[in-house]
């Protein structure tokens, strides 16, 4: 595997995590072995390496624990099913056909409109699904709920995008990697689960502002452009493309440094545009808007959480920082 040395980002905000960590681990432990979501040993000891209740614990530091053990149930659940359409096998090939995806899409949200309960036995990914989505609803508000189903949907549609092109060995732009990549990666569900755990429940008016909406757009894109340094030499690797590096490389035809440092600047100016953005909303009255800034600094601390638990965490990538 490559050795990537990543440029320091620019991240002020916010560093915490949430003193339930051990107990989440040890819930989500016991969960993927409950649905046998992973087919070896060795790949429950493999994620347990990767420590996905660090990553949740520190972008929902605040948060108690049921909904802590929820939310670490769907990163989990979310990174096996990245696992099964980046790593396709011979025997896996149709995991990135259109037609099984689309058929994937119609059971996910099958689950959470009807809230079906599945069988665990005879589909063991649905089954953790729809466990999930019923203790979501006892956490959450009924359009919550509505919402959150059309993010799902718009995750996978865009998976279906991701895998399209690779099929057919298609390079995105730039400009349409960066409008996708925040859906394929699943970012719009870990900003939606953030209006739960941080119990800031803002009015649809404030939800459909256009700056509001763009604040949480650019929190998103950083999530994913850090990612995409941090996960270079894994997908370099396993021949995945569809990575904001290689996708500049590819369209500028420049070396791989060159494409990094261009990452690395955009997430930085986006993090700036961030916060200049969040300084110039418009007053929804003293309530609403004290019930905004806690949902931005949320918003900033679940960046932050997600830079430091790829830094410091976990054993999923390998790459070269010094933090500044």
């Amino acid at each position: 595997m490559r050795q990537i040395t990543v440029p320091t980002l620019h991240c002020p905000f916010e560093a915490k995590i949430s003193p339930f960590v051990n107990e989440i681990d040890q819930h989500t432990s016991s969960w993927l072995h409950e649905f046998n979501l992973l087919q070896t040993e060795e790949a429950y000891d493999r994620f347990r390496k990767y420590k996905f209740a660090w990553m949740t614990a520190r972008t929902y530091p605040d948060a108690d624990l049921a909904f802590l053990c929820t939310a670490n149930d769907l990163n989990t659940w979310l990174f096996v099913l990245d696992d099964l359409l980046d790593h396709v096998k011979p025997e896996t090939a149709n995991y990135r056909e259109q037609a099984w995806l689309q058929q994937v899409i119609t059971d996910f949200v099958s689950v959470l409109r009807y809230d079906r309960s599945i069988d665990r036995v005879s589909n063991p990914v649905l089954a953790a699904l729809s466990d999930f989505w019923n203790k979501m609803r006892q956490l959450s508000t009924a359009s919550w709920q509505c919402q959150f189903t059309l993010s799902l949907k718009a995750t996978f549609e865009a998976a279906v995008w991701e895998a399209e092109n690779a099929k057919q060995h298609r390079h995105p732009s730039v400009f349409q990697y960066m409008q996708m990549r925040p859906f394929f990666s699943g970012a719009n569900l870990g900003t939606d689960m953030l209006e739960v755990a941080a119990g800031t429940y803002l009015p649809v008016f404030v939800l459909q502002n256009e700056q509001f909406q763009k604040l949480v757009d650019l929190a998103r894109r950083a999530v994913c452009w850090a990612n995409d340094l941090f996960s270079l030499s894994k997908e370099l690797a396993h021949g995945d493309e569809h990575n904001l590096v290689m996708v500049i490389g590819h369209e500028q035809q420049i070396t791989l440094d060159e494409a990094i440092a261009q990452t690395a600047a955009i997430h930085n100016r986006e993090i700036a545009q961030f916060n200049e953005l969040r300084s110039q909303l418009p007053s929804f009255g003293m309530h609403i808007d004290l019930a905004i800034q806690r949902h931005l600094d949320a918003l900033g601390t679940m960046v932050r959480g997600f830079m430091d638990w790829s830094i410091y965490d976990t054993a999923r990538y390998e790459f070269n920082y010094t933090a500044s």
